[in-house]
């Protein structure tokens, strides 16, 4: 942070008490800030008064020193949201552990970011993939990515499937890098990746697993993907849950629907708790280090069940309920993260609510995170 000379602090309070009053432009130097604690161009608001500090060049149009200016509420209403009854009241839910997105940048905090994408390749994903692939939705969250706090982040953008298929970029590295590739060139390289994600899982019905595909992978990773000092990002997508509780074969009350009785999975998932552990690991046992955005069906949200008993968060169309089931198993991996570092996002909201649930996600409180993390060293 920066570090200001006492005599210049004083010296410049006292001048806001000589200079303050009527005539003095709310937001000009020495005079008061604004009811939000904003200043004008190259000046910070202390003790309700705007000074500048020793060095700071800023040219910004405000700047901002007071934690309160940038606080705003974690629940963001932008897609459908369900009820218990199965109505919508509108609204794509961000949800974390804290009351606060956003704030002032800090200058020992964390400026790389190891970021892994996820994706539940089933088709029943297509628009929503496809949404997430479109160029100017992912530049979105380069640019995000890019001004986590103060910006000059350097980046690593990995892809991955549901179903262990390992790193799916081409080149070699098979993860995109910001000190190798432009913002441009990294978007156009993870929008062919993500196109070519859709089919090529082959995952089990009812075996989906996001999250266990991202761990295995980094776990036993030997490209380098994961840096000691970055903060590692999982971002989750899918509209159901990690090897779902309600996927497992014998789940009652499934007897057969429509005379198929394997339908659904035989892979029993592992505890949230080992796989939380082991992340943790990549990052020395250090819970400031990781963090998570999950966008998947809200187990808050009942909307209905399948013929398996199988809840869903919305329904959508055709004879079963199950647009999106409950991911329980994400929800608590994305509560298990400390601080703001856990976001969920409900999938129910549409497709091109997924690359606006990411990008909101890190430009508020993976923002936070990145500024609570602090590498030794």
């Amino acid at each position: 942070m920066r570090r200001l000379a006492l005599a210049s602090l004083l010296g410049a309070l006292a001048c806001a008490d000589e200079g303050g009053g009527q005539n003095c432009p709310v937001g000009a130097e020495t005079c008061p800030c604004t009811s939000g604690g904003a200043c004008d161009a190259g000046l910070t608001c202390l003790s309700e008064t705007c000074v500048r500090l020793p060095g700071d060049s800023s040219d910004s149009n405000e700047v901002t020193s007071d934690p309160s200016a940038t606080t705003q509420a974690t629940t963001m209403s932008t897609s459908a949201e369900g009820t218990a009854d199965g109505s919508s009241t509108g609204g794509l839910k961000l949800d974390v552990g804290s009351d606060t997105t956003g704030g002032a940048c800090v200058l020992e905090g964390c400026k790389q970011v190891d970021l892994l994408f996820a994706l539940d390749s089933s088709l029943s994903m297509t628009e929503e993939i496809n949404a997430l692939a479109q160029g100017a939705a992912f530049a979105d969250i380069v640019f995000a990515l890019e001004n986590l706090n103060c910006g000059a982040i350097e980046y690593r953008i990995g892809l991955t499937n549901d179903n262990d298929g390992g790193f799916l970029g081409s080149g070699d590295p098979p993860w995109f890098d910001s000190n190798d590739m432009t913002p441009a060139e990294i978007t156009t390289a993870f929008s062919q990746a993500a196109s070519n994600v859709l089919g090529n899982g082959g995952t089990a019905l009812g075996c989906e697993h996001v999250l266990s595909s991202a761990t295995d992978l980094l776990v036993s990773d030997t490209t380098g993907f994961v840096r000691a000092d970055a903060l590692l990002v999982l971002v989750l997508i899918t509209d159901v849950d990690d090897f779902g509780y309600y996927d497992q074969l014998g789940w009652p009350p499934c007897t057969c629907p429509f005379g198929v009785c394997d339908m659904l999975c035989t892979t029993m998932p592992r505890d949230v708790a080992e796989i939380q552990t082991d992340l943790l690991q990549l990052k020395g046992g250090d819970a400031n280090g990781l963090a998570a955005i999950v966008v998947a069906g809200d187990p808050n949200v009942m909307a209905g069940m399948n013929m398996c008993g199988q809840p869903a968060s919305c329904c959508g169309g055709g004879i079963e309920c199950g647009q999106a089931h409950h991911a329980p198993r994400l929800w608590e991996f994305a509560m298990a993260q400390t601080g703001t570092n856990g976001v969920t996002a409900d999938i129910c909201g549409g497709a091109d609510q997924v690359p606006t649930a990411v990008e909101t996600a890190l430009a508020t409180q993976i923002d936070l995170a990145c500024q609570t993390f602090t590498p030794e060293g």
